[in-house]
């Protein structure tokens, strides 16, 4: 079960990552890289432990927009 407090500090911290794609991926919009945060985050809904879901869920983004 998730707290409040729990809740707030994972969506801090996956809006400092959209910040951070943001500056390192400037040829997507806003837009883009808040649902792709959406997209990768869904995937994490059902965890019982969110402490680690922000940097799973930049190392997914990262390795999807990287050039293959």
């Amino acid at each position: 079960m998730s707290t409040l407090d729990t809740m707030t500090s994972l969506d801090t911290h996956l809006a400092q990552l959209e910040d951070r794609l943001g500056q390192d991926y400037t040829n997507l919009t806003r837009t883009r890289i808040h649902a792709m945060v959406d997209r990768e985050r869904a995937r994490f809904a059902g965890a019982r432990i969110h402490a680690f879901v922000p940097i799973l869920v930049e190392r997914a983004i990262r390795a999807a927009l990287s050039p293959r």
